[in-house]
């Protein structure tokens, strides 16, 4: 029999310079407001580690391992919420994240921006990359949602979307 769901994960999903980082800020802040008690974990913090490697996989899974401890520390210090930001473009990695979130029911987001918007937002980091603007988290998100307000307008539309079974995240 499985454990019982005593916590809930939002992952927060998108092409790099849709703005995860700040949106996951902004939902870990309404919610906080709102009395409830949220972790929120950026997860490129969780695999700051050199020299680079070419095995993508393995920050991915350094990233789940590192979340499995930090979101049980969170957990025993009373969360009852965990946003997490991360790139999560196929099932696989889902699964991953999902399994690193122990006693969570976990929904994800996945954010879009215009094209034109990411760029920007890459060129205003100083950061030279050119995004890959593909729709491949389409088929792992539950429900998208379009970047293009200020990040807690963004939040407060996730979190109604979130759980719309359950009609609200908090």
């Amino acid at each position: 029999m499985a454990a019982p769901v005593l916590s809930r994960a939002l992952l927060v999903t998108g092409v790099t310079g849709v703005g995860k980082s700040t949106v996951a800020d902004a939902i870990g802040s309404v919610l906080t407001r709102a009395g409830t008690p949220t972790a929120v974990i950026d997860t490129d913090m969780l695999a700051q580690f050199g020299p680079p490697r070419g095995d993508s996989d393995f920050y991915d899974r350094l990233k789940c391992t590192n979340l499995a401890a930090v979101w049980a520390n969170f957990r025993d210090a009373g969360a009852h919420f965990v946003v997490v930001s991360a790139v999560v473009d196929t099932q696989a990695r889902r699964e991953r994240y999902a399994a690193s979130l122990a006693g969570c029911e976990v929904r994800m987001v996945r954010l879009t921006a215009p094209a034109e918007v990411v760029r920007r937002r890459l060129l205003d980091r100083g950061r030279g990359e050119t995004p890959t603007l593909s729709a491949t988290h389409a088929d792992v998100a539950d429900f998208s949602v379009v970047n293009d307000r200020p990040p807690e307008q963004v939040a407060e539309e996730v979190i109604s979307r979130c759980f719309a079974s359950r009609r609200r995240c908090r």
